[in-house]
């Protein structure tokens, strides 16, 4: 009897939390959060249909008149454009052109942007120095600084890479300096215990934990570095794809200029696939 009532004291009374776990006993709350992951066919063959999609609705709007054919031009007439382009032999020289213009501005911009994130993230002194200038630089519009980069260089190719470098390198330093500053301070203590110097820290800890940080400022520098291009091919050289879609433009010739556009975000698109890669490859070195 004894044992009997300290059992009969001793259960705890059913609350409200009781009920929900007894109810949802046995069933799937579905209203649980939750992300439902994809396989890599599934995400390329969804990414494959909406470009379809899109390009069919674009096709449809553009026979019906529903928007002007030629101001948004349609799929055919970027398609018969692109032809033209390849006959004349205008495409590929302007290819060349932009693609030299591109490696030389964001290579210049991805070497000194990680190197000078790499500073002011692990230096507090020229990090107190050259940060405000970063910050006003970067939040500047680099095409009032055009002028005086025509001023200083000329109007040529060494113009045209110092614009693409402007605007390709703040968003890279600026990643990279916070990737580099958010070292786990644990593991920074654990260096330091075992007498580890600035440079066994920078190459074992700081720069591989800080490498997500690094492919997206890499990201980030390629697309304002696309961009780059076009205002350097349109203010210091009509020349390049830049300046096929300028000239195609103000003749009227929409599709020629859809051509241009779509060779700039097709080549985004590749590279930055190349950098998920690149990643992907150096996560074991982390």
């Amino acid at each position: 009897m004894a044992s009997m009532g300290w059992r009969r004291h001793s259960r705890r009374p059913s609350g409200p939390s009781d009920r929900l776990t007894s109810r949802s006993r046995g069933r799937v709350n579905h209203k649980v959060a939750r992300r439902t992951e994809i396989s890599r066919i599934e995400r390329q063959i969804r990414g494959c249909a909406g470009v379809v999609l899109v390009l069919v609705a674009w096709q449809l709007l553009s026979d019906h008149r529903v928007i002007n054919p030629y101001i948004w031009s349609s799929p055919s007439r970027v398609w018969s454009g692109l032809f033209d382009l390849i006959h004349q032999g205008l495409l590929g020289r302007a290819c060349w052109q932009s693609l030299k213009l591109f490696f030389w501005g964001f290579t210049a911009a991805a070497v000194s942007g990680i190197l000078l994130g790499v500073i002011l993230g692990w230096y507090r002194r020229p990090r107190a120095v050259l940060d405000p200038w970063v910050s006003m630089l970067y939040a500047a519009p680099r095409v009032g600084l055009i002028p005086v980069i025509i001023a200083a260089a000329g109007i040529g190719m060494k113009a045209q890479i110092i614009v693409v470098w402007t605007a390709a390198v703040f968003p890279i330093i600026i990643n990279v300096a916070v990737g580099v500053d958010a070292i786990d301070r644990d593991y920074l203590r654990v260096a330091r215990s075992f007498l580890a110097t600035n440079r066994d820290v920078l190459r074992g800890i700081a720069v591989p934990g800080a490498l997500p940080l690094i492919i997206a400022g890499l990201r980030q520098g390629l697309t304002a570095a696309m961009i780059g291009v076009v205002i350097a091919e349109y203010f210091v050289g009509n020349d390049g794809v830049g300046g096929l879609i300028i000239t195609a433009s103000g003749s009227g010739q929409t599709g020629e200029a859809f051509v241009g556009a779509f060779i700039f975000s097709v080549t985004t698109l590749t590279v930055t696939s190349l950098l998920r890669l690149f990643e992907r490859r150096v996560s074991t070195w982390r």
